[in-house]
């Protein structure tokens, strides 16, 4: 793995200088500078493709693994075949756009799958999601457990359930990683039923104010704030205040500090990151980590909570004139008593999507 990443290093390293240099000689000029810029991000995916760190921090479709030795398909096919996950149990297949063979999990009824492959020397592996059924070529095993769902026919729970998926590659990456080291799988912990809501913004003169309701249209949490928008607070169904927070002024990056039932609670800060929006935040439970991740069309955020999602923010793309003028979105949640902390969170990311569609910096390519 050592001479890989240095290979890698080298070569994006060359390809990067390569770019910045017809940046600098091609000054002024349309043809070179769209030239300059190709390769510049050709150095740029090249050099992030040497460790499975800065790899797996520029993208969320596709996680990279490294092994400690060369390995084959076949040892992780024996070693999953009979253990029954979220998607079923894994199966062999062949790929038309790869000539390794690929485990996957799924599909699900809407062609949605998992799937896992080796590079030619065994050294790495490659955890990726599709939606393409057609990219299987051939079924070389049968999965010994089918998958299990219960796949919803309306948006906001489609929308739902392609969060579990999310969160299950994210739990079966770090299951192909405890096997690689230990030669054992663990368990895989039963997705339950996540509960959705919608996020929904009012136009007020007196300032901003959204609405959370459950899916039967019951309203569960009112989020106003008084002009200037620097101050948010959150109200239960008979007005009591059950979160606040507070932007800070005055920081680089942009820092929330937030109080639960009038007590401090944390102070939440975003990250420097070049490819997406991140943020986190030391509490008493652990580490909190809002991140925005490519699950579907728009802006979403997975949050997890030591490593483990606790709910997701997805934005409501139906188009209406509510959506098109105003921050609208799901809110996916896993743990009923996080709920308030996620709705803060939905209301600094959409702050902070204002921002950005107002002007100010962002991570985002």
């Amino acid at each position: 793995m050592k001479k890989r990443k240095w290979k890698f290093r080298i070569a994006g390293g060359a390809v990067t200088l390569l770019g910045i240099y017809l940046m600098a000689v091609g000054y002024g000029e349309t043809i070179t500078l769209t030239i300059a810029t190709v390769v510049l991000i050709f150095g740029i995916a090249i050099w992030s493709m040497a460790t499975p760190e800065s790899y797996n921090s520029m993208t969320d479709m596709i996680a990279m693994i490294s092994m400690e030795k060369p390995r084959k398909i076949e040892e992780f096919y024996e070693a999953y075949k009979n253990v029954d996950t979220p998607f079923g149990s894994a199966w062999l297949a062949k790929f038309y756009t790869m000539r390794q063979k690929a485990l996957v999990f799924g599909p699900d009824a809407k062609g949605e799958y998992l799937y896992f492959w080796l590079t030619k020397d065994g050294h790495v592996g490659y955890l990726g999601y599709s939606f393409i059924e057609g990219f299987i070529k051939k079924k070389l095993t049968t999965p010994v457990y089918p998958i299990h769902e219960d796949v919803a026919e309306n948006l906001a729970d489609h929308l739902s359930y392609h969060s579990d998926l999310m969160m299950f590659q994210s739990e079966l990456k770090a299951n192909l990683e405890h096997f690689v080291k230990t030669g054992t799988v663990q368990p895989f912990q039963k997705i339950s039923a996540s509960q959705i809501y919608t996020f929904t913004e009012d136009y007020r003169l007196t300032g901003q104010h959204f609405d959370l309701e459950d899916t039967d249209g019951n309203l569960v949490y009112e989020i106003d704030s008084t002009v200037p928008l620097k101050t948010f607070y959150i109200y239960d169904a008979m007005h009591t205040e059950i979160f606040r927070m507070t932007k800070e002024l005055l920081h680089a990056l942009p820092t929330y500090r937030f109080y639960l039932y009038g007590e401090p609670y944390g102070v939440l800060k975003k990250q420097f990151a070049l490819v997406r929006d991140q943020f986190s935040m030391e509490l008493p439970e652990g580490k909190l980590e809002l991140r925005e991740y490519a699950g579907s069309i728009g802006h979403n955020y997975s949050v997890k909570l030591n490593g483990t999602m606790i709910g997701a923010i997805v934005d409501n793309m139906d188009l209406t004139v509510g959506n098109i003028m105003f921050d609208n979105a799901f809110l996916i949640g896993y743990d009923a008593k996080y709920l308030p902390q996620l709705t803060a969170l939905a209301v600094m990311a959409a702050r902070e999507l204002a921002r950005d569609k107002d002007g100010g910096f962002s991570n985002r390519s």
